[in-house]
């Protein structure tokens, strides 16, 4: 049994807590709020206060899962760079650092054009991705680490796209232009989690960076019309070449993970069908 720290218990961090504890390892784990799944020893503080209370016995693999408070380049500086440092510091005057997982975003890619991989350099140009690239490289330096950079996320309870496709068949939004979009769901988030998480404490070598998106992408528009379609909507989007990057993991190509939804339409079907049952719920 493997002792392992999970730094932010949303919903990513509260689903691969539940897995690592089916999977018999002792979870520490740490957050603002007071609510954790059963057997998870949670130390309920704020890191960007500058606190830092932990497990008393060591840790042997920390997970770092953030989120900011407020989508700003303050807010990001506190979670992503204050927070994991007052953490790590805190955490290297009880023991050796252990190995130390990351979620990051495929912010850091900028704005390229064409096919990015774990290969590409980054090219951040907005503060989002300038402050989760820093925090990269701050973390790397202090300890082996691997970073897992996500593209978008969808999945139960996260609806934006879905109620965008309704806003545009009613005509309340422009339509954007067409670029490629790239996406994982949520369970996918926490599977990919888990393999790499289980890679370390297996003793594999572990990459330093492992990137987590579908296998299918798709132009934006695309997306948008089907899900339209799905709602009973009609949503008429012009025939043009998208811009922008179509993001690719060599990690799950190379078969260390094997997505559970590949891309759209299965995986929007589910959030649709959620979506859809909890309407119900509420309205009886």
């Amino acid at each position: 049994m493997s002792h392992i720290l999970i730094a932010g218990l949303g919903d990513l961090g509260t689903g691969l807590a539940e897995q690592l504890i089916a999977g018999g390892h002792r979870i520490s784990a740490i957050r603002r709020g007071e609510q954790a799944p059963a057997g998870v020893e949670l130390y309920s503080q704020d890191l960007t206060e500058g606190a830092a209370m932990l497990p008393p016995d060591p840790v042997d693999l920390l997970v770092i899962i953030m989120t900011p408070s407020e989508y700003s380049e303050e807010g990001y500086l506190q979670a992503y760079v204050r927070a994991p440092l007052t953490l790590l510091e805190a955490l290297g005057r009880q023991q050796p650092l252990p190995p130390v997982v990351f979620v990051s975003s495929s912010a850091v890619f900028g704005d390229q054009e064409g096919v990015v991989d774990e290969l590409t350099p980054p090219r951040p140009e907005r503060y989002n991705g300038k402050v989760l690239l820093a925090a990269e490289e701050e973390i790397s330096t202090r300890s082996l680490s691997t970073v897992v950079r996500f593209t978008g996320i969808y999945g139960p309870g996260r609806h934006r796209q879905i109620d965008k496709a309704a806003r545009l068949a009613r005509g309340e939004e422009t339509l954007p232009a067409p670029q490629w979009t790239n996406r994982i769901h949520r369970d996918d988030c926490v599977g990919l989690l888990h393999s790499v998480v289980q890679g370390w404490l297996e003793g594999r070598e572990m990459p330093p960076l492992v990137i987590g998106t579908d296998a299918v992408g798709g132009r934006n528009l695309d997306v948008l019309k089907w899900l339209a379609d799905q709602q009973g909507l009609t949503l008429a989007v012009p025939d043009a070449p998208a811009t922008g990057k179509q993001v690719r993991s060599l990690y799950i190509q190379q078969g260390h993970y094997t997505l559970r939804y590949p891309g759209y339409p299965e995986g929007y079907a589910q959030v649709l069908a959620e979506k859809s049952s909890s309407k119900l719920k509420v309205q009886s």
